[in-house]
C-alpha cells in the first residue's frame, strides 16, 4: 500500500505541475493577444489619420485646380508654368501638400514601428513559453 501512495503522489505532483505550466501558457497567450489588440487599435488610429491627411490634400488639389480655372476664365493664366507657380494660393497649397506627404510618411513609419515592436514582444513571449 505504501508504494501505491508514493506513486499516487508523484502522479498528483505531475498533474499539479502540468496545470501550473498550462496556466502560465494561457496567461502568456492572453498577454500576447492583449498586446496585439492594442497594436491593432493604434494602427487603425494611424490609418484614420492618414485618411484625414489625404482628404485634406484632396481639398488642396481642388484649390489648385480652381485657381487655375479662375485664372483661365479671367484670361490671366500665365503663359509659362513658372509664372503659374508664383500664384499665392497655389504656392500655399503646394506647401501644405508637401507637409501632408511628410505627415503620411511619418504615420506609415509609426505603423511599421508598432508592427516591429509587437513582433519583438511576441517572439519574447514565445521564448518564455518554451
Amino acid at each position: 500500500m505504501r508504494v501505491l501512495k508514493g506513486a499516487a503522489m508523484t502522479i498528483w505532483e505531475k498533474a499539479v505541475l502540468n496545470m501550473q505550466k498550462g496556466s502560465r501558457k494561457i496567461a502568456a497567450a492572453a498577454a500576447v493577444f492583449s498586446e496585439r489588440v492594442k497594436a491593432e487599435v493604434a494602427i487603425i488610429r494611424l490609418k484614420i489619420q492618414i485618411d484625414q491627411v489625404r482628404a485634406r490634400m484632396d481639398t488642396l488639389y481642388g484649390r489648385i485646380g480652381r485657381t487655375i480655372v479662375d485664372l483661365k476664365r479671367k484670361d490671366a493664366l500665365p503663359k509659362t508654368a513658372e509664372q503659374l507657380f508664383k500664384e499665392d494660393d497655389i504656392i500655399a497649397a503646394m506647401t501644405e501638400l508637401a507637409d501632408g506627404e511628410r505627415e503620411i510618411e511619418e504615420l506609415k513609419t509609426q505603423i511599421k514601428n508598432i508592427n516591429n515592436d509587437f513582433t519583438t514582444a511576441e517572439k519574447q513571449a514565445e521564448d518564455t513559453l518554451a
